[in-house]
């Protein structure tokens, strides 16, 4: 069952979507969902889908959009938001977090970084190590210069165009991802990652990986890239075996 999801966060109103695993069927947990950078909810079908089988039997999951390029302090704060709320309402006797791209770094300064935020367990997709060298690499170079001294750049690619003031990219410089995931000494860690990704390499996955503590696993998706077109599926499957085990 799905229901609509609405409520007040630190820069206006969060919106997003409850996918309520029946009663009964499974213990009451929840998976929560953090998009990527320039994404949404719906991840294009594919995160609405995996929302949609993980809920048929495994625990609720709750997704939900950012503020529309916001810079990662602010994420890291709606997250939060998210989680009260979920904590509140849906009084999970788990709660994990789902983290792709952006988000997962999102989820990684979340959970690592304030102990009141730590999740029972933690899913990164194609999440970086290295914020800097990600967003060199998103931006340009040049790009990524000019808004460390100050000036807003345009980012026009297959997604639209948009504007990505000189904030967003000095916010980024505050997180060190890899100190924050030393933090992690326990509880469950899942990491997916394309083979061939070009936008946050492979390597920042087992960065990751090696600097994490806990029960963890990383898997990489055989030739695949940024968004895993090749093996989303396979990852999805991953994640629900992952749950399975540790709901």
């Amino acid at each position: 069952m799905k229901q609509d999801l609405t409520l007040r966060g630190p820069f206006g109103e969060l919106h997003g979507v409850i996918h309520k695993c029946p009663d009964g069927v499974a213990k009451g947990n929840v998976l929560l969902m953090a998009h990527g950078f320039r994404g949404s909810m719906d991840g294009g079908g594919r995160a609405s889908q995996l929302a949609e089988e993980i809920s048929e039997s495994l625990c609720t999951v709750v997704r939900f959009n950012f503020t529309w390029c916001t810079g990662i302090s602010n994420q890291v704060a709606e997250l939060k938001a998210v989680m009260d709320y979920v904590r509140e309402t849906l009084n999970p006797e788990k709660l994990f977090l789902l983290g792709r791209n952006f988000g997962g770094a999102t989820c990684i300064i979340t959970a690592c970084g304030d102990e009141k935020y730590r999740p029972d367990g933690m899913v990164l997709w194609s999440a970086p190590n290295s914020l800097q060298k990600t967003f060199i690499q998103v931006l340009g170079e040049d790009s990524f210069n000019r808004a460390l001294q100050g000036e807003a750049v345009v980012l026009d690619d297959e997604r639209g165009k948009d504007m990505i003031p000189a904030a967003f990219v000095r916010d980024l410089l505050k997180y060190d991802l890899g100190k924050l995931l030393c933090n992690w000494q326990a509880g469950p860690l899942l990491i997916v990652h394309g083979e061939k990704d070009c936008i946050v390499s492979p390597e920042q996955a087992e960065q990751n990986f090696s600097l994490a503590g806990g029960v963890k696993e990383l898997h990489y998706m055989p030739g695949d890239d940024h968004h895993l077109s090749l093996h989303w599926k396979e990852a999805g499957a991953l994640i629900k075996k992952w749950l399975a085990e540790f709901k």
